[in-house]
């Protein structure tokens, strides 16, 4: 027993720390000869800290920054819990920041590997579906990558490439040079704005979905957009569009119909987010046409008439 007792000298004045833990007041120990049960004894009192400080940071989110979100996320057992853990380690970490794309040039500039990219990113639109309203938006340009604010943003769109950007007015006058670009403020863009692109100036689809990801992550457009879900039959070829507004389901139909030849007829509704399209893209995936037209299916028809019917 004398072997496994250590006293701390009391007319030394109190002791401050142990294993790297701050104390107050004089402490008795008894340490065995191995050094585990210490560094256990530490690890707990590091851990007991560790938990204050989340504890801390959650009872003040409201003003919490990406860094600071991250943290009470080290114990997830997914990819937003990766992120967190390699974030708290690393000292260098913009901590302060509060754009996207500062924190992914940061991790581009270590070399950070598509995976972690993708964590990242996850975990970014997940913080901004929590805290919309905390993130200030800005816009990055195409050609010169300079940092704009979103008034002096440009949408442009090239007639023989189909191609999107966003510009700054220097740039825009520069692509104009070289190419037929057409452009609109990017102030006030909506998802049912880039879905005409492609309906009525047959800007790529894939173009404006990997934009609309990028707006996400800007801050532009929600994370979350709410809306409906419409099925939009053509009476000639009896193709059904399954798409997306925010807006009225009827305005979507007369704006479609314009750049549409044959008479189109709304067949039904569904309220949800715009990720609703998506899975519905992915149910009848193998009867797609083209683009958001699909076959006829008897499976699609009976679904739309499900759906009318629980109304």
């Amino acid at each position: 027993m004398d072997r496994a007792l250590a006293w701390s000298d009391i007319n030394s004045g109190p002791q401050t720390e142990i294993g790297g833990c701050n104390i107050s007041g004089d402490v008795i120990l008894i340490i065995p000869e191995s050094s585990r049960p210490l560094g256990e004894f530490s690890s707990k009192i590091y851990r007991k800290q560790r938990d204050a400080a989340v504890n801390k940071i959650r009872a003040n989110a409201a003003g919490a920054t990406f860094y600071q979100w991250l943290l009470p996320q080290i114990n997830r057992p997914d990819r937003v819990g990766d992120t967190a853990r390699d974030a708290v380690v690393d000292e260098q970490f913009p901590r302060e920041s509060d754009q996207y794309e500062e924190i992914k040039s940061y991790l581009d500039s270590f070399g950070a590997c598509s995976a972690a990219i993708e964590s990242f990113k996850k975990g970014w639109l997940e913080y901004l579906q929590q805290y919309p309203g905390r993130v200030q938006p800005y816009a990055w340009c195409s050609e010169c990558g300079e940092k704009l604010d979103i008034e002096n943003a440009l949408l442009a769109w090239s007639l023989e490439s189909q191609e999107l950007f966003i510009l700054d007015t220097a740039c825009l006058n520069k692509y104009m040079q070289l190419d037929e670009i057409v452009s609109r403020p990017l102030l006030g863009i909506t998802h049912d704005n880039l879905e005409e692109l492609v309906e009525n100036d047959e800007v790529s689809e894939f173009g404006t979905e990997e934009l609309l990801e990028r707006l996400k992550l800007w801050g532009v457009i929600p994370v979350t957009i709410e809306g409906c879900v419409y099925f939009i039959r053509s009476e000639k070829t009896h193709a059904i569009k399954i798409g997306f507004t925010s807006g009225q389901a009827e305005k979507r139909l007369s704006s479609l119909q314009t750049a549409h030849p044959y008479k189109l007829q709304l067949l039904g509704t569904i309220p949800g987010p715009i990720e609703y399209e998506k899975s519905l893209h992915n149910r009848f995936a193998r009867y797609r046409l083209e683009g958001e037209w699909f076959n006829p299916h008897p499976d699609l028809l009976a679904f739309i008439s499900a759906i009318q019917n629980e109304k």
